[in-house]
C-alpha cells in the first residue's frame, strides 16, 4: 500500500489560486531563479514546505532545507534570494 493513500497531495500546479501565482513562484520569476527548469518544481515545493515551518529563515537555513534538491545550473544564490523574498511577502501578508 502506498504511503500517500488517504493523504492530501499538493503539486506545483496547485499553488496557484484564482489565477494568481504563489508568492514563491512570483519570487522565482523576479529573481531569475528558473534557468533550465529542471529543478524548479522541486525547489519551489521544498521552499513552500520549508516556509510553512520557518517563515523567517536565514540563507544558511534555506541552504540546509534544500540539501536534497539539485540545481544543474547552479542558481542556488538566486533560489535563496527568491525564498527570502517570498518569506518577506508572506510575513507582510500575514500582518
Amino acid at each position: 500500500m502506498s504511503a500517500t493513500v488517504g493523504k492530501q497531495i499538493l503539486t506545483i500546479e496547485g499553488l496557484e489560486k484564482d489565477g494568481k501565482l504563489h508568492p514563491l513562484q512570483e519570487a522565482f520569476l523576479e529573481a531569475d531563479a528558473l534557468q533550465c527548469g529542471y529543478c524548479t518544481p522541486g525547489m519551489i515545493m521544498a521552499g513552500v514546505g520549508f516556509l510553512a515551518k520557518n517563515p523567517n529563515p536565514t540563507p544558511e537555513e534555506i541552504a540546509r532545507s534544500l540539501k536534497g534538491n539539485l540545481c544543474r545550473c547552479g542558481t542556488y544564490r538566486r533560489i535563496t534570494q527568491a525564498i527570502l523574498k517570498a518569506a518577506h511577502v508572506l510575513r507582510e501578508a500575514a500582518k
